[in-house]
């Protein structure tokens, strides 16, 4: 059964669907379907079940049922192999559009070809008109079976998963395809091989494929997706491109990591205004010490749920690579720049040092001052030894200089000096390589220009690495903004530099007068419909 969170369903598209074997017909079932008042229909016979669909195809049982139709379990009658047959319900197939979602769906998935998106292998049509795809059986479970019960995911697997569905859809947007209804019901696990969390994306039933005529599928004011994994300009109605999908993403990401959704409400409209306008609770603050997430893959999470698109990542790519580095161990791109932002996003005093929370099998970076401590001893000792060795050689070079000059020479040649010797066999006592301190510099505005020692030095915000006991001097330029010229000396992990607007370089007071018909207000968009949840039921494809 889908999880209910707050009155709403996680799967409130679904609808819910029993199915018991009929005793008076052994090739046919009957499906039991719930009404949205919880009061059951009549029980129909299932038309499909039992029949061979264009001689190759034959029907054995319900799989599934969607807002567009029903899947169901088939059987390929020559090669006996085992399919997935998605149906049109009959009364869509009259809607031009509907079945235009619907070819999209498969044609969406097939273009892909990648081993994370489901494969779709043949289509046909009914003699009622109605559409059919089939694609490959999945033998597992969907994402909603490891967060329904509202237990955080390991960190290890959650990054496993995470790592399989971006390079799916970097697949997808590579192809020009937007899915734009991700969710845990649409991202399938199955076993392959020795990978028993093998990621599988299905339903790109409102994908967006980007053609000339992309617009057809998408009525004027019209919403499509499922509230809590939807982005806020797909909320509010707005063109939507691939980092949609990303945000998407973050929105599963932090139900894997936390066991919640980052935002719930008892209605649909108030699931997509904080989508829009509320900031999510962090999830270090959801999830109890034992099971700890990283600060590392909260920032990832917190990126891609920027309400911005452009403060999301930009590409699929982009994210694969920082999901990459906290699997190795290493610090995310998304830590300094979410530390960078104005907000509650912080990591603990010794982050840096100790790295991002998932460390590598290797030893120890030179940053960790623990292994800095246990080197001292052997530094001091080696710097002993050979102090003593310095001492005890001059010692006895100076004895054979004072006898060298008193004995007579026989030699006319004088032999070479020893006191030169100390010096060639005295090398300087080995010191410890300096320590860094790891600084964020942010500014504002975040366009500005970074220099040091007169070289450009990279965006806002930057990650610095000073070392112990000396400074950085920048100079922060910007056109409008006075030049600003800061010290960083490691004091500080974080550094805000807001730069004063130079003479003039405000906004001109406007003239007293009449406003432009132009610049009226315009008048405020009437609020969205809720969303209805309507069954039409079966309809008998071969009736009349």
């Amino acid at each position: 059964m889908p999880a209910v969170t707050g009155g709403v369903s996680k799967n409130s598209e679904l609808k819910l669907v029993t199915v018991t074997p009929s005793m008076s017909m052994p090739d046919t079932e009957i499906s039991q379907i719930t009404q949205a008042d919880g009061t059951p229909m009549m029980p129909k016979k299932d038309p499909y079940i039992g029949c061979t669909i264009d001689g190759r195809y034959k029907v054995e049982s319900v799989l599934g049922e969607g807002g567009m139709g029903v899947v169901y379990q088939s059987r390929h009658t020559i090669i006996g192999k085992k399919v997935a047959m998605k149906v049109l319900r009959s009364d869509l197939a009259r809607d031009k559009e509907v079945t235009e979602r619907f070819l999209n769906e498969a044609k969406s998935a097939s273009a892909i070809g990648n081993a994370h998106i489901i494969d779709i292998s043949d289509f046909g049509q009914f003699p009622d008109g109605s559409t059919y795809f089939v694609m490959e059986y999945l033998d597992g479970l969907p994402l909603t079976s490891i967060v329904e019960e509202g237990k955080p995911v390991p960190v290890p697997r959650i990054l496993d998963i995470a790592r399989q569905l971006a390079e799916g859809l970097h697949a997808a947007h590579a192809s020009g395809i937007v899915h734009r209804d991700l969710k845990p019901d649409n991202i399938f696990l199955v076993e392959r091989g020795n990978t028993k969390d093998f990621v599988k994306i299905l339903d790109f039933g409102i994908a967006k494929v980007s053609t000339s005529g992309e617009g057809r599928l998408t009525r004027a004011g019209a919403v499509f997706g499922t509230p809590h994994y939807m982005s806020p300009e797909q909320a509010a109605g707005a063109p939507v491109d691939h980092r949609g999908d990303i945000y998407s993403f973050g929105v599963i990401l932090y139900e894997l990591a936390s066991g919640k959704v980052p935002f719930d409400a008892d209605n649909f409209m108030g699931i997509l205004t904080q989508h829009m306008y509320k900031a999510p609770v962090p999830i270090r603050a959801l999830v109890p010490a034992p099971q700890e997430v990283p600060p590392g893959l909260e920032a990832i999470v917190l990126k891609c749920l920027s309400k911005r698109p452009e403060q999301r990542y930009q590409s699929m790519q982009e994210l694969l690579a920082d999901v990459d580095k906290m699997k190795s161990g290493a610090i995310p791109d998304a830590v300094p720049e979410m530390m960078g932002r104005s907000g509650g996003f912080n990591v603990p005093a010794d982050y840096f040092k100790k790295g991002a929370g998932m460390p590598a099998p290797v030893p120890a970076s030179p940053l960790s001052g623990g292994m800095q401590r246990t080197r001292w001893p052997l530094y001091a000792g080696i710097a002993g030894v050979l102090t003593a060795m310095v001492i005890v050689i001059a010692i006895f070079a100076a004895s054979a200089k004072s006898t060298a000059d008193t004995a007579p020479s026989a030699e006319p040649k004088a032999t070479p000096t020893t006191t030169a010797e100390p010096k060639a066999a005295s090398p300087p006592p080995s010191t410890p390589t300096a320590r860094k301190a790891q600084v964020v510099v942010a500014v504002e505005p975040s366009d500005a220009q970074i220099f040091q020692n007169g070289e450009e030095n990279g965006a806002s915000p930057l990650l610095l690495q000073v070392p112990e006991g000396e400074s950085i001097k920048l100079e922060i330029k910007r056109a409008g903004y006075k030049d600003q010229t800061v010290e960083v000396d490691g004091s500080k992990q974080k550094l805000v530099v807001k730069l004063e607007k130079a003479a003039g370089a405000g906004r001109p007071i406007a003239r007293p007068g009449p406003r432009p018909a132009s610049q009226s207000p315009k008048p405020k968009p009437k609020p969205k419909p809720k969303p209805t949840i309507t069954d039409p039921g079966l309809v008998n494809p071969w009736g009349e």
